[in-house]
């Protein structure tokens, strides 16, 4: 028998521009571990090389904190493999009904 593991999501809060007036992004990882995303030596990063992460949390309260403190108004989440394998397939599905 099979059971799925379902990983703790990673949320980072980065800032991209040096300026005074910071705009914070709030970016929620599912399938990725926390070494992956700090990691600088990925040849296709996770977060931009130019960006500065500010705050990594792992469990999906840090979520909503996150929004609160940095005054965030959405969330990028990424996609899992099985999401992104379903939205594909439902994709396929649809063009072959006609849609």
């Amino acid at each position: 028998m099979y059971l799925k593991v379902m990983k703790i999501p990673v949320v980072v809060v980065y800032k991209t521009t040096y300026r005074k007036k910071v705009k914070f992004h709030l970016k929620v990882f599912r399938d990725v571990l926390v070494d992956d995303i700090i990691s600088t030596t990925k040849r296709k990063p996770l977060i931009p090389n130019d960006a500065e992460i500010v705050e990594i949390g792992v469990g999906s309260s840090f979520e909503e904190k996150y929004l609160k403190k940095y005054k965030i108004s959405k969330s990028i989440k990424e996609e899992t493999n099985a999401e992104r394998t379903m939205r594909e397939l439902q994709s396929i599905v649809n063009k072959q009904r006609g849609r």
